[in-house]
């Protein structure tokens, strides 16, 4: 089961293979963009992306899946709740030679 947070949650990881930052969709799919994740508002859908969430590291598609809190910006855009994930959403710090 999940980490109880508190607020809405979307499920991340990284691709096995790339190491790319990714999110769950709706379909149990993986993209690199937070705006397509899926958004569970409550417990029963927590539960459900997380079982989505677990098939693709069954399935060796990621690894290090977990939830974490999104709320909406002034835009009505995703945007993560706490530091860590703003840095991952962000992407690489450093340019890649």
């Amino acid at each position: 089961m999940a980490k109880k947070l508190k607020g809405d949650q979307v499920f991340t990881g990284q691709l096995l293979r790339e190491g790319d930052v990714v999110y769950l969709t709706a379909d149990g799919s993986w993209a690199p963009d937070l705006q397509n994740a899926c958004v569970a508002t409550n417990d029963q859908e927590i539960e459900t992306l997380e079982g989505l969430a677990n098939e693709g590291v069954l399935k060796n598609l990621v690894v290090d899946v977990y939830p974490f809190v999104v709320v909406r910006n002034e835009a009505g855009d995703l945007a993560p709740d706490h530091i860590r994930e703003k840095l991952r959403t962000a992407g690489p710090s450093i340019v890649y030679s």
